[in-house]
């Protein structure tokens, strides 16, 4: 997953920049491969976001941060990216709203959630499309069922 796709308030781990001389920037601000970085905000219309990373905070326009590949820790990632199978929910980043209309769908923390195709789930309460919107901020684990 890109970093430019990594929901607000999440922490990973990055992987890999550009060998270019965007690469080179991006590293000598600190976007090395192996150094956490968090997303803490954005701008009301999502571009720029704003980025913690060594104690410092970095502002960086999306087309920049696309470029950064990165991966959640503990084997987690959004349901926007998990493949067909069979996955725990181990955690909304949303409020009230979202989490009560996911609810409604059988979709809580904990609760297991197969993926048919790309964004057909089944649930215990039945099968729902969920846009790219809402998939991103509902991260899963595989389950070993």
């Amino acid at each position: 997953m890109s970093l430019s796709e990594v929901p607000v308030g999440l922490e990973v781990k990055i992987l890999s920049v550009p060998e270019d001389v965007k690469g080179n920037k991006l590293l000598s601000i600190g976007f090395v491969p192996g150094n956490k970085v968090k997303v803490v905000g954005c701008a009301p219309l999502g571009d720029p976001r704003v980025y913690m990373i060594m104690g410092k905070l970095i502002t960086l326009r999306n087309d920049e941060a696309k470029q950064i590949l990165v991966s959640l820790e503990n084997d987690v990632e959004s349901l926007m990216n998990a493949r067909e199978g069979t996955w725990r929910v181990v955690s909304l980043i949303g409020g009230r709203r979202l989490r009560e209309k996911l609810e409604s769908m059988g979709i809580f923390v904990g609760s297991i959630v197969k993926v048919i195709s790309n964004g057909i789930v089944e649930t215990e309460k039945g099968v729902f499309k969920i846009g790219i919107n809402m998939a991103k901020l509902i991260l899963v684990r595989r389950d070993n069922v």
